[in-house]
């Protein structure tokens, strides 16, 4: 097996991570329950009453947003340097959409509550685009959502190849294991955001 040092970007988005994750449980946990909404408010219907915790959910939204794009920033620093290996790479493109699936997919999610609807069955209430941050920053959120799933469910085959081809050149590294664990955590974060896309493609 390779050396198993952690290049300084893995590190910087392990530091990402874990401000991120801390700010999901914040989301997931001090949300009581989801935004109030009156079907019978204006013509468009399903728009959420002012509850007095947008500043919340701003206070929760935004960092997980932010940390998310320099996240973004170091992955692609490094994927393009020439001083980080192809585990390396790999390690980061995994780490980069755990941190976007907290921090720009799910967290949203839990500021909203959107995990209280599910449980009360009123689902059907809450349009993602009269909620935080779609109505601050439009589709500019919702495409990044999609963009998720398509790199972690879809285009996530290419750096599987890229691994197998770089352990039939250099060995086996330890970091392919990291990087796994690493992913399985996304399907451990929708287990806590039921129905997700159901309610995202709404």
């Amino acid at each position: 097996m390779k050396k198993t040092y952690l290049h300084t970007s893995t590190v910087s988005l392990l530091v990402l991570l874990a401000i991120v994750t801390i700010t999901a449980v914040l989301s997931y946990f001090s949300i009581a329950k989801p935004v109030e909404v009156d079907n019978f408010v204006g013509p468009q219907g399903q728009n959420p009453f002012p509850d007095g915790l947008d500043w919340l959910r701003r206070l929760l939204i935004y960092p997980g947003l932010i940390f998310s794009l320099a996240a973004l920033g170091i992955f692609i620093k490094s994927a393009v340097g020439k001083r980080s290996g192809m585990p390396d790479k790999i390690l980061n493109y995994f780490l980069l959409l755990l941190i976007f699936c907290l921090g720009w997919v799910c967290m949203p999610y839990w500021a909203n509550g959107l995990h209280h609807a599910f449980a009360s069955d009123t689902t059907s209430l809450y349009d993602p685009k009269s909620l935080l941050p779609y109505t601050d920053i439009s589709v500019v959120w919702s495409i990044f959502v999609m963009a998720f799933h398509l790199f972690a469910y879809i285009l996530v085959l290419l750096p599987v190849i890229l691994a197998f081809i770089d352990i039939r050149k250099n060995g086996f590294n330890i970091k392919y294991i990291f990087a796994v664990s690493v992913y399985l955590f996304i399907f451990a974060s929708f287990f806590f955001a039921p129905y997700y896309l159901y309610w995202f493609l709404d």
